[in-house]
């Protein structure tokens, strides 16, 4: 039978030797020192306000475009001949988006008995905002 022998030992074994040498020690850590206080800031109070009470935070950005109605000198002729103006829709290439569309469609045009629609076009593209989405973009020249 063979028999099993343990390794030769070698003075300090045979781990690699450390970079910084025993005599220095390990190096420290210091952390920064804190920033002194802003003797001008002073703490502030909470106010409570119940719930309900308060007014509204709820801000609106750019909505104010499409509630404006702008009078243009050209009146729409009701002759078929012709087309005047251009109104663009917009929406998601989706089923929910496209019955948005026909609603809002549908209200403009009740909205506005002198208009005589002309023809129409639609596009299909991506619309880049927070995300990239297909849309189907729909003009009605009136």
């Amino acid at each position: 039978m063979s028999e099993i022998r343990p390794s030769p030992q070698v003075p300090g074994g045979n781990q690699p030797k450390p970079a910084i040498s025993p005599s220095l020690g390990t190096p420290k850590v210091v952390p920064p020192a804190p920033k002194p206080a802003a003797p001008d800031l002073a703490p502030i109070s909470l106010e409570e306000v119940p719930a309900g009470q308060g007014p509204s935070k709820i801000k609106t950005f750019g909505g104010g475009a499409q509630a404006q109605e702008k009078q243009y000198k050209r009146q729409p002729f009701t002759t078929g001949h012709g087309a005047i103006r251009v109104r663009t829709f917009h929406g998601r290439l989706s089923e929910e988006g496209m019955a948005y569309m026909d609603e809002k469609i549908n209200e403009w045009l009740d909205n506005h008995p002198e208009i005589e629609v002309k023809f129409v076009t639609t596009n299909i593209g991506t619309f880049e905002g927070k995300i990239r989405e297909p849309a189907l973009v729909v003009n009605i020249w009136y």
